[in-house]
């Protein structure tokens, strides 16, 4: 077999070999963001009470609250985010700065903040 016979036969087999790699790894990648998505979505509604918090923005328009809380147990570390409310009437009486106690509702990671007070 001459020289550039055998290297258009080698280029062949690695072109088909990179395209079954690659289609392989595609559809692993597939399954695994399915799979992650089963596991992050969805699920049993759950509710989450007590959580004390620090508001930090209130966004009527876009029914948002931005609250700094504390950790909510079997759901997520504290931190500082927004969350949607429920109806757009709860956030008003509450202004940044306010300590505050909440709960959140919802299938994780759509929650909601259901209920909100200012803190004693």
């Amino acid at each position: 077999m001459r020289a550039w016979k055998a290297v258009v036969v080698v280029n062949a087999l690695l072109l088909l070999l990179g395209a079954g790699g690659f289609t392989a790894w595609r559809r692993t990648q597939a399954a695994n963001a399915a799979a992650a998505q089963a596991v992050t979505w969805g699920g049993p509604e759950r509710e989450w009470t007590g959580i004390h918090g620090v508001v930090r923005a209130v966004l009527p328009d876009l029914g948002i609250i931005v609250l700094t809380h504390e950790d909510i147990p079997g759901y997520m570390p504290g931190m500082t985010m927004g969350f949607r409310v429920v109806a757009p009437q709860i956030p008003d009486p509450l202004s940044a700065g306010d300590t505050v106690r909440f709960s959140v509702r919802g299938s994780p990671p759509l929650v909601v903040v259901s209920a909100i007070e200012k803190a004693p």
